[in-house]
């Protein structure tokens, strides 16, 4: 009993980070709750790697009317999302939303990352015929004990994770290899997220996240049933001099010269 109150203990202060466990926030409170009891992230097997949160928004992402959390986690697998999704309700009940995202190019192994395939975890695969949709890649391999998804274009990735679905969207990402499997490459950092109005758009939140030298940015207008994000993207060059957003300022951005909104102009 003393070594698993250890345990919770320990997970529980290293789950998020420094300038993430100073917010007095009920809503992360609920969420390091169901993280801790409930959907531990990247579990195979017994293995219980310290979560790194390295920010958070609480912001109507998708533009319901309702707040979400979103998570940026820096991952321990190369086919995890650094980017998470989830769900609050007034009373607190947390839910993970399915699709997480990955933005910015394909990457060469960098050995920063614990590969599935190594554990004999994960499977990549080839259906013929006509391409499947995220929720019947779902279907199909949940019934076989796989809870991990990647879609590329010519493949598929699966693993056996434990805790809910996550599935990664990464259609229309150009692959490094011929090679119809992710032995070769890994998803990119992202080094920073931020939502909020576009300059020329203020009646929707986008979310942004800053990779390499380019911003990906996101308008998520619903979450189906499924979990599935009904999203657009757009790519964009970091405005000259990009010195990060500021914090808890939408999606104001500071240069070295001074303090602007974001645009996709």
């Amino acid at each position: 009993m003393r070594r698993a109150l250890a345990l919770f203990l320990l997970l529980s202060s290293s789950l998020f980070g420094c300038a993430v466990a100073q917010q007095d926030n009920p809503r992360l409170d609920a969420l390091k709750k169901y993280l801790l009891e409930k959907d531990y992230p990247e579990v195979f097997g017994d293995a219980h790697y310290r979560t790194r949160v390295e920010g958070f928004l609480d912001v109507d992402i998708d533009n319901d009317g309702s707040k979400e959390l979103v998570i940026l986690y820096h991952p321990h697998y190369r086919q995890s999302p650094p980017i998470v999704i989830y769900k609050i309700t007034p009373d607190l009940k947390v839910s993970k939303v399915v699709e997480g995202l990955a933005p910015g190019p394909l990457q060469e192994i960098s050995g920063d990352y614990l590969d599935a395939h190594t554990l004999g975890e994960a499977v990549d695969f080839e259906i013929p015929g006509e391409k499947l949709t995220p929720e019947q890649v779902m279907q199909i391999m949940t019934k076989n004990g796989m809870n991990g998804f990647v879609i590329y274009d010519s493949f598929y990735h699966s693993d056996a994770r434990s805790g809910s679905p996550s599935i990664i969207d990464m259609r229309g990402v150009k692959l490094p290899t011929i090679k119809h499997d992710c032995e070769s490459f890994e998803f990119s950092r992202v080094k920073q997220i931020a939502a909020g109005h576009l300059r020329e758009d203020s009646a929707n939140n986008y979310l942004a996240a800053w990779v390499g030298d380019e911003i990906y940015v996101y308008l998520i207008n619903g979450i189906s049933n499924e979990g599935i994000l009904n999203k657009k993207l757009w790519v964009i060059k970091a405005p000259q001099g990009f010195n990060g957003f500021e914090t808890d300022q939408g999606l104001t951005y500071k240069t070295d010269s001074a303090t602007a909104v974001l645009t996709l102009k």
